[in-house]
This record gives C-alpha cells, structure tokens and sequence, in this order.
C-alpha cells in the first residue's frame, strides 16, 4: 500500500502535542486507496504519529497476519484494557488462574508501543508476537488503514471498541500527564486534541472507519456505554462472535470480575509495574498521586472537569465532522450519548 509520511513543521500546534522524548511529528496517510474492497468504507484522512513510528511502518504493513489471530483495536483510552481482559477471558475458557498469573500486556501485547515511545525503551514486541503460538491476541490503537495489510485478506477476528468523544479526551489528557510527561494544561491537550494532533487522531475518522465496517463478519463493534450499562449483554455478544458459549452465572461472575472496583485491583491488568517503569526511564513523576491507569471508569466524568464552554466547544465540534465528513446521524450517539 503506498503509505506516505510527511513530516509536520515545528510550531504552536506540535508544541501542545509534545510528550517526553517525543517532539517531532508526521501526518502518515494513504495516497490512493488500497486494492481491496473493504478500503471502499475508509475515509483516509491524515493520521498524527511521532516522526518515530515511520522506521516501523514497513513491518507493521508486512506484519504476517495468522487467521486465528484475535485483535482489540481502539482509539487510545476507550476502554482497551477493559475489552482487552473480557476478550482473553472468553477464549481462553474463563481461565482466572493463568488470567492473574501473567500481566495483560504478556498475554495480549500492544504490536506497535515501540514506534509511539522515545528511543531509550527500545521496544519492540514484533519478535515476541511472532513467536507467541496461536491463538494469538493483540493489541493495536492503529486506524484501519495502517493495520497490517493481511488483515483484509487473512481477515481474523477483530474487536473494536468506541467511547464518546469528551471522555475520551479527558482519560487521554491524564494518561499523557502522568505517564507520557506531558507539560501542557488541559486547554493545550483540548486544543491539539480538536486539531487532530494527538497520537493516532483524528479520532472521528477512527472510529467511523470502524462503524461503517461493523457488519463485517470478523469485526465485532462495541461501546464503552454498552459496557457500563449492561456488561453482561455485551459478554454474552462477545462470546457469541467467538463461538463460546458460558452459562449465566458464569458470564455474572465474568462481569463481575471486570468490574472498576476489581479491574482497578487487579495487578496483572493496572499495569502497577509498567506505569513504574516507564516513570523512572523517563525520569518523570506522576502529576497526580492518586492516578492509576484504570483512573475512574465513569461515564460522563467529563463534566467533572469541564466548563459549560468546553463542552459546547466539543458538542460543535463533532456536529461540523459529522456534516463535513457526511457521518451517519447514528454514530452521533456514540461520539456525544444522551447522559
């Protein structure tokens, strides 16, 4: 596929962007639509990665895809982790044991981390996925069209997950400030955040790829919303895309297992260690003590942390993607719910 990347001029908005060890950016983007079919549903707008991410961009592309492979994609802080430990539960047989005995990014590596962080982590999780044995189960925060081209074809079973736009942004903003360094104020996210300069943005044209291929048959579509307000539904709907079927009290004790409360306990998915790791080699300390990485797992927390302004700057905002892009008037409720 011939994938461009084209680097951004240094100046206000890349600067609002900035994370440590990471301060220069691309916009990576198609130049014509790929030869198969299911390219037909994207938008192929510009995506916003660190300059970095082009040294792996070839080997994401040619990334051997096995049929039994199992994705989980999101955009950044949907409730990928959540998805990611309900995913592994169901097709690995409810397994509790193994579930607490191995870290979640073991069991379920996140593919292209090391193109999305400074140079001294030197990840890189290709050798581990490659060797891992089937069924494998991976993680990616890529929009479709820079998932591995195989993807289309091989066509394994993907679980993609949605959560609306505002806390969406304001789990991001936190995740940035405590794990990744960042310096701006919560206005400088917002602001590169509606401007499509956040890693992986634009965020709309993510997940609307994904909508418009929900009737795909290896592509199971979620919410956050759908999760919190009725998880045992979502777990029955998922199991069923695997061909699993579990009983009542074992899909209850499955939901109540994924609980914020337990999930926020649970030290092989609260990434406890990692968050430690990555604190210290990038010499940076948490701006909130009381962060963890499964912060609060609401909906609508958002109002908690924005103005009236910012919330009408955000409803505005979705309304003119919605009508300039031509999206359908459905996904609205997933990008801004009636809360």
């Amino acid at each position: 596929m011939p994938i461009v990347c084209e680097n951004i001029p240094s100046g206000e908005l890349t600067k609002k962007a900035e994370y440590t060890g990471i301060s220069d950016f691309m916009r990576m983007k198609h130049t014509r639509k790929p030869t198969i079919s299911i390219s037909e549903k994207w938008n192929l707008r510009p995506y916003f990665m660190p300059s970095k991410y082009r040294t792996i961009v070839p080997r994401v592309d040619n990334f051997v895809v096995r049929e039994d492979d199992v994705w989980v994609v999101t955009f950044p802080k949907c409730g990928t982790t959540w998805t990611q430990e309900m995913v592994w539960l169901i097709c690995n047989d409810l397994n509790y044991e193994q579930a607490k005995a191995v870290e979640l990014n073991e069991r379920f590596p996140y593919l292209e981390l090391g193109g999305i962080m400074p140079d001294k982590f030197a990840l890189d999780f290709f050798p581990m996925v490659d060797k891992m044995p089937s069924p494998r189960l991976i993680k990616s925060h890529l929009p479709a069209p820079f998932l591995p081209k195989d993807i289309w074809t091989v066509k394994p079973k993907i679980v993609y997950t949605a959560r609306n736009a505002k806390d969406t942004a304001v789990s991001f903003y936190h995740h940035y400030r405590n794990l990744q360094g960042y310096r701006g104020s919560f206005s400088d996210f917002v602001d590169a955040f509606l401007n499509d300069a956040v890693i992986y943005a634009p965020y709309d044209s993510h997940i609307f790829d994904f909508w418009n291929m929900r009737e795909e048959e290896n592509i199971l579509f979620l919410t956050y919303e759908d999760m919190k307000k009725d998880h045992p539904s979502v777990i029955r709907k998922t199991a069923e895309f695997f061909g699993k079927s579990y009983t009542d009290e074992e899909i209850e004790t499955l939901a109540d297992h994924l609980t914020f409360d337990k999930m926020s306990k649970n030290e092989s998915v609260n990434l406890i260690n990692g968050m430690d790791n990555i604190q210290k080699m990038n010499n940076i300390r948490k701006k909130d003590e009381s962060y963890n990485f499964i912060r609060k797992g609401k909906v609508g927390s958002y109002r908690d942390e924005m103005t009236p302004e910012l919330i009408e700057r955000f409803d505005t905002w979705i309304q003119e993607r919605m009508d300039k892009y031509h999206l359908d008037r459905e996904i609205k409720e997933i990008f801004l719910p009636s809360m």
